[in-house]
């Protein structure tokens, strides 16, 4: 078995290979063999990971490189059309001049469509929102010699802040950075720090919805000398952008948080693993990490107390498949991006095998706030009734109490598609989708009537405006014995069929009334062609698959096989009934023997457009 050390090389290989990437825009040969010879390693070992990743080109790029997202609500602005021109023009001008490629979402769903251009003179450059015609304009001015001024996140990312709460510093703690950090060094005690988190009711919020507090005490717990602080930080999914926002606007919450789990754990370094498409974001977060260090919050030396917690930011190679939390440490690794089979979990055997802390971006950015931010008069009468001890001095109890009615805390939801204001926003848990659309993304676009939701990207499929009876579970209260009152758990669901803007928007009750909520949502009003966004999904997942398992290579493809075979017949009325059997089925299939989440939801999209729109979608 090969020693710690000799296993971080793996590490090595990956930033070496990302530094050719970026310096001359492919992976070539001799490039293979040096970085084999300089590491050690046989040449397939690293031929094995450049072949993987899809942002390793293996041959000298076209002077202009664009891409233009395919995906979900750039998909309903128009992206196929802007796509279609752009490859014309590359048609006429020569590839060598001009690559297009449709790529997969690029994190910029509130202003769709989304494009990024690179080239050899100016790097990469975002542009988002416009129409075809200023698509082609731009990109044609690049060939021309000219470079059009490039979009930028940071007002989006400084407005979503600004009305939010998350960021303590802001408000009451304005030019105390890293006070959290602090005040645990004067008080190092991580049985507080954990029932803090506890209290809170903090989840992950990349999609799990785990308590933080038992990743955070496992790994504590764990044996061993060497453990590892990872923020999750690659947001692929589509329709999904709101760490974006916080890593851009208030990157040392996230660097606070993460060096709190280091000092709770033990840990002595972390990486902030961040798809590569987020730019800014990447120069932002190696800027507040230096700044950081001047300020002495990371080091050798943590503020004089003797602690070390180092720091840095790895770019991930591309795949959506890199989200999953084992499959980003296999990346870390500088190995193939395949998720792991589990157990064991990463707190006790993740990067390199040894114990891991693994969360989300707005996860870890929560904690300073968490620590830090002391209950009210009314938080600490409700804590009372169950914790006569309950003081201003206890941490945790304003978030616990931050949610709507008997929900646990708040949390930010990116919601775009057909709406007049979409965004990131901060929301009290428990809210209704109905609040969010209407309250906080200004209604439907043009007052367009809504026709399908996307609660989780594309993993949850889409469901209608109205939810037929029976198409979820209306929990009832129990007694002490657990037994069914006559009383509803949700009374805004009870009646069927259901609005789904009644729907409450928090992990545990999505999880009981049988619905899959992530931190991405879309919205489509009465024009939008759901059954073109079930194939673009479809065709989403079968290429973002990694390959790994049967299941979900075969499955992924087959399940596109139906949905264009769906969208090409003369006659879909007689294919649907064989279809909704066939897609459940491989539903069944997928759900109970792929590896990891994909595979499992690889078949939502178009399970759901059968169940809920083949239908009201047959011309």
């Amino acid at each position: 078995m090969k020693s710690l050390v000799e296993r971080q090389v793996g590490t090595r290989i990956a930033k070496m290979l990302q530094d050719v990437q970026h310096k001359q825009g492919f992976v070539g040969d001799s490039d293979i063999q040096r970085i084999a010879g300089q590491v050690g390693e046989p040449v397939r070992v690293i031929q094995d990971v450049v072949s993987f990743f899809p942002h390793y080109s293996r041959k000298p790029p076209a002077k202009c490189r664009v891409a233009i997202c395919r995906d979900m609500s750039c998909r309903l602005r128009g992206s196929a059309r802007i796509a279609k021109q752009l490859h014309a023009i590359a048609d006429q001008v020569g590839h060598e001049n001009l690559h297009v490629h449709e790529a997969s979402c690029l994190g910029r769903c509130d202003r769709a469509p989304a494009m990024i251009l690179e080239g050899s003179d100016h790097g990469q450059s975002l542009y988002v929102d416009r129409n075809v015609q200023e698509y082609c304009k731009i990109v044609q001015g690049v060939l021309e010699g000219h470079h059009p001024e490039p979009d930028t996140d940071r007002e989006t990312a400084e407005k979503t802040l600004e009305r939010s709460e998350i960021d303590c510093y802001r408000s009451d703690l304005k030019g105390q950075k890293y006070a959290a950090v602090k005040s645990f060094l004067l008080d190092p005690s991580t049985e507080r720090i954990i029932q803090a988190l506890k209290s809170a009711g903090l989840l992950g919020m990349g999609g799990a919805g785990a308590p933080a507090f038992s990743k955070w005490d496992e790994a504590r717990l764990a044996p061993g000398e060497t453990k590892y602080v990872v923020c999750n930080a690659d947001e692929s999914e589509p329709g999904t952008f709101k760490d974006r926002e916080l890593l851009l606007a208030a990157p040392h919450l996230v660097i606070e948080g993460m060096t709190m789990a280091a000092l709770v754990s033990g840990a002595r370094q972390g990486y902030i693993y961040i798809r590569h498409e987020y730019q800014e974001q990447i120069e932002q977060l190696r800027n507040a990490i230096q700044e950081a260090e001047r300020l002495g919050a990371l080091g050798a030396n943590i503020f004089q107390s003797g602690r070390a917690f180092f720091l840095e930011v790895f770019v991930s190679p591309g795949g959506y498949v890199c989200g999953e939390q084992t499959a980003l440490i296999e990346a870390l690794e500088g190995k193939r991006s395949e998720p792991r089979n589990r157990p064991p979990e990463l707190q006790t055997n993740g990067l390199y095998d040894q114990p891991t802390i693994l969360n989300n971006v707005e996860t870890f950015a929560w904690v300073p706030s968490i620590l830090l931010r002391q209950p009210n008069e009314e938080n600490i009468a409700k804590e009372k009734l169950t914790d006569p001890n309950a003081n201003v001095d206890s941490p945790g109890l304003w978030y616990k109490y931050a949610g709507r009615s008997k929900f646990k805390g708040k949390r930010f939801f990116s919601i775009s598609g057909d709406l007049n204001r979409p965004g990131a926003y901060e929301v009290p848990c428990g809210i209704t989708l109905g609040e969010l659309i209407n309250d906080f993304a200004g209604g439907m676009k043009d007052g367009i009537a809504l026709l399908a939701v996307a609660l989780s990207g594309p993993s949850g499929g889409f469901l209608p405006a109205i939810l037929p009876e029976k198409s979820i579970r209306i929990p009832k209260v129990l007694d002490k014995d657990g037994n069914e009152t006559q009383a509803y758990k949700y009374p805004s669901i009870c009646v069927a069929p259901t609005d789904i803007r009644q729907l409450p928007l928090d992990v545990d009750a999505s999880r009981e009334i049988g619905f899959m909520l992530g931190a991405g949502i879309v919205v489509y009003g009465a024009s939008a062609d759901i059954l073109d966004q079930a194939i673009a999904c479809s065709q989403f997942y079968q290429r973002e698959s990694c390959g790994k398992c049967v299941p979900c290579r075969l499955g992924s493809r087959k399940i596109v096989d139906m949905a264009e075979q769906l969208a090409t017949s003369k006659d879909p009325g007689e294919l649907v009934p064989n279809l909704i059997e066939n897609a459940n089925l491989l539903s069944r299939i997928m759900r109970t023997t792929s590896i990891c989440g994909l595979g499992q939801v690889a078949s939502e999209p178009l399970r759901t457009y059968l169940k809920y729109f083949h239908t009201t979608n047959q011309k």
